[in-house]
C-alpha cells in the first residue's frame, strides 16, 4: 500500500501526514517506495491552524489598581541566570516598586538566600528614603514561603500577596521585569 497515493492532493496529504514540513514531504516523496511523487504548489501553503499554533499569546491588560504610593507595593520575582557569573551567583531577585517603577536587584548564590536578601532591601530602604514597604506580591515559589521571611514580613507589618500557581501574568509586572 502506497503512502501516498495519485488522487489525493497536497493539501489533504498534509492534514494526513501530521501537518509536517515541505521538506519532510520531499523526502517521502523522493525516497518512500510506493509513494508517488507529491505535486507541490506554487505558492507556499499556509495552514491556518499551524499559523494560530505559532502565534504568542496575547498579553493581559494592565492592572487599573496601582499604588497611590512609595513603597505601598513592591513586586518581585527570582530568575535564574543562563550561565554561572564569574562571582559565582547564579540567581537575581528582583524588586520592584508598583508606584515609581524603581527598580533593584540583588544577586544569590543559592535560591535559600532570598529571604535575606528580602530582609537587606528591605531594611536599607528603610533606613534611606524613609518609607517602609508595605505589601510584597510574589508568585508562590518556595523562596517566599520561608518560615524565616514569613515571620520577617510578620513582624515588619508587610502583607505578603501571592498570585495563583502557574498564572504569570498575575505577578505581570516582574515577569516583564525578567
Amino acid at each position: 500500500m502506497s503512502l501516498v497515493t495519485r488522487h489525493l492532493d497536497y493539501e489533504t496529504i498534509y492534514y494526513q501526514l501530521g501537518h509536517i514540513s515541505d521538506k519532510a514531504m520531499r523526502h517521502i516523496s523522493d525516497n518512500v517506495e510506493g509513494a508517488e511523487k507529491i505535486c507541490f504548489p506554487n505558492k507556499k501553503y499556509i495552514c491556518c491552524s499551524c499559523a494560530l499554533e505559532k502565534l504568542h499569546q496575547r498579553s493581559f491588560p494592565e492592572n487599573p489598581k496601582r499604588s497611590s504610593e512609595t513603597l505601598g507595593l513592591i513586586h518581585s520575582d527570582l530568575l535564574e541566570l543562563p550561565t554561572l557569573l564569574y562571582s559565582k551567583y547564579k540567581w537575581v531577585i528582583t524588586f520592584l516598586d508598583d508606584y515609581s517603577s524603581y527598580c533593584r536587584v540583588a544577586f544569590l548564590r543559592k535560591k535559600s538566600d532570598a529571604a535575606e536578601a528580602v530582609k537587606a532591601v528591605f531594611q536599607l530602604w528603610s533606613n534611606t528614603i524613609f518609607y517602609s514597604v508595605k505589601r510584597l506580591y510574589t508568585d508562590n515559589g518556595g523562596e517566599y514561603m520561608t518560615l524565616e521571611l514569613q515571620s520577617f514580613l510578620h513582624k515588619q507589618e508587610i502583607v505578603h500577596e501571592t498570585s495563583t500557581p502557574h498564572v504569570h501574568q498575575q505577578n505581570g509586572r516582574a515577569e516583564q521585569l525578567n
